[in-house]
């Protein structure tokens, strides 16, 4: 029984002996079972008011400065941001020599460490104008946090440091120029021991944090193959990123085991899935791809990754699965290539797309609507959103068009939520109707038991009598 159970126990033993519902005894036995109310550490609710206290501290003193920065030399200022930068490896040291690793203490000083680098880093760079580097600052706060996050074993830690990972990922810097996508990858490597490690241990003692610690990680694989693609070959983002999204969604929806990466592989891959519906909605996206040259070799990848994608397809149509429609969208995007590259116009292929689209997510609807499952109809709504809401940004299209996709699409999920609604209401009017008749027949057996009560007694004094009056003649 968890800490906050205990205490409720004991607080509610008394009323409870007190109201007659247990007998002392009873309440001493209780008492003794559970025992005492165990010492507990910070509750994370305590922890986050200690850190936002501690932040609003960090926040005034920073501003203190903020108003005398740049009143001090450039070498004054230097000065301060070693000053910033001893303070966080002073609250490090004695969080390895006093903290447990993985506590929530570790946890708060891994956080607090990492603020005061990235402080003091962006504090050094203002202070010699190294430029708008911001993709080496990452680097450098990245690279001297790796070794804390492993000392403490801080998840928070390590959800910042994926995060800053995929920030990276997205960033336009001219670091990117000379380290590129090779250093994303080897970031993201050497947190793989991490992750190793605390999903060994994960087995045997549960962790909330390292569900987010997943999402973290699959977030990052996925801005490491955006940015790859983007680096070298920006037209083969929309098929490698609907084959990743597809082939993450499917195993995530499949293996159901692995509850620790079912959710983040689902979301990943729908996030993914629904950047291939914005952007192949999109003319513009075919016509680049048509002006593109794509050599032999990309062809061979992208048959291999159809070749995986297929796999997945497969298990998905044997477990006759509605996912199926979305393992289809790699080989739909691949035929669409295949057509633009022949020759055909890019309104051609862009209609082509959405209509797929389109008739997958009405087969997704009707089949949500049959097994009453609400989550596939939320995925058909969301993906018609995406699909008409890609016509904001759409160059091509008249304000005319948009407003008339604005209002088919809006028509659509007012009747679905209509439909919805009404059913849900008729849903609960049937089990309404059966609570009442239960309600009824309940009274009408109390109605009837005491009656059934006086005639079984009035039998029973009968016999009674009866059986006086035959002693009585027998005398």
């Amino acid at each position: 029984m968890s800490i906050k159970h205990i205490r409720w126990l004991h607080e509610e033993l008394e009323q409870w002996r007190e109201e007659g519902l247990i007998s002392e005894e009873q309440s001493r036995q209780l008492q003794a079972k559970y025992g005492f109310i165990p010492k507990a550490g910070p509750s994370w609710m305590r922890l986050i008011t200690v850190l936002g206290g501690a932040a609003l501290i960090l926040l005034g003193i920073i501003l203190l400065f903020a108003g005398y920065w740049y009143g001090f030399s450039p070498n004054g200022r230097f000065d301060w941001a070693l000053v910033i930068l001893l303070l966080a490896i002073a609250i490090v040291g004695g969080g390895v020599w006093k903290s447990k690793p993985a506590s929530m203490i570790a946890e708060a000083i891994t956080v607090i460490y990492m603020g005061i680098l990235t402080t003091s880093t962006l504090l050094v760079a203002d202070t010699y104008y190294t430029g708008e580097h911001m993709g080496l600052y990452v680097l450098i706060i990245l690279c001297c946090s790796l070794p804390i996050i492993y000392i403490l074993d801080s998840a928070l830690g390590m959800i910042l440091y994926l995060i800053g990972v995929l920030g990276w990922s997205f960033s336009n810097h001219p670091l990117n120029a000379w380290v590129g996508p090779a250093a994303v990858g080897g970031l993201l490597l050497v947190a793989v021991p991490y992750y190793i490690r605390r999903f060994g241990n994960y087995q045997q003692v549960k962790d909330p944090l390292l569900v987010s610690v997943s999402w973290a990680f699959v977030g990052a694989i996925f801005g490491e193959v955006f940015f790859t693609l983007s680096t070298y070959e920006p037209q083969m983002n929309l098929f490698f990123i609907s084959v990743l999204g597809a082939v993450t969604y499917g195993l995530g929806t499949l293996e159901k085991k692995i509850t620790l990466l079912a959710l983040p592989c689902k979301g990943i891959g729908a996030i993914a899935l629904l950047y291939t519906i914005v952007e192949g909605t999109y003319i513009s996206t075919w016509i680049r791809i048509g002006e593109s040259t794509m050599t032999w070799w990309l062809w061979l990848c992208m048959l291999v990754s159809l070749g995986v994608a297929f796999l997945v397809l497969r298990r998905l149509l044997l477990a006759k699965r509605v996912e199926s429609a979305i393992g289809m969208i790699p080989f739909v995007i691949f035929g669409c290539y295949i057509v633009t590259v022949s020759g055909a116009t890019s309104i051609l292929t862009s209609i082509l797309f959405n209509a797929y689209i389109f008739v997958a997510a009405l087969g997704t609807f009707i089949r949500g609507t049959l097994v009453k499952k609400v989550s596939f109809l939320n995925s058909s709504i969301l993906t018609l959103i995406a699909m008409f809401g890609a016509r904001f940004f759409d160059p091509s299209f008249t304000f005319v068009e948009r407003g008339v996709s604005f209002l088919v699409l809006g028509i659509i999920v007012l009747v679905v939520n209509a439909l919805y609604l009404w059913r849900k209401r008729k849903q609960r009017a049937k089990v309404n109707q059966r609570v009442r008749q239960a309600r009824q027949n309940t009274v009408e057996m109390m109605e009837v038991e005491p009656a059934m009560e006086e005639y079984a007694l009035s039998e029973e004094t009968k016999v009674v009598e009866s059986e006086k009056t035959v002693k009585e003649e027998e005398r």
